[in-house]
């Protein structure tokens, strides 16, 4: 198992269904939540409804697709 919330950086391009359902795609953005001490990393909606938003998110919880 990855734990993506200890990378402090990853590539863009790599895709992945979030919990909530959602194809997204990382940006290449990563930022470090202090008070947690985890990182999450910027993705983009690929599919479907919101497509082109971006948001931060918790890999961890996402599955590669």
């Amino acid at each position: 198992m990855n734990e993506y919330s200890k990378t402090e950086a990853i590539d863009a391009g790599k895709r992945f269904k979030s919990p909530s359902g959602l194809m997204v795609e990382t940006t290449g953005k990563s930022f470090l939540v202090d008070s947690n001490n985890l990182y999450v990393h910027e993705v983009q909606i690929v599919e479907g409804t919101g497509q082109g938003s971006r948001y931060l998110l918790n890999l961890d919880v996402a599955e590669p697709a």
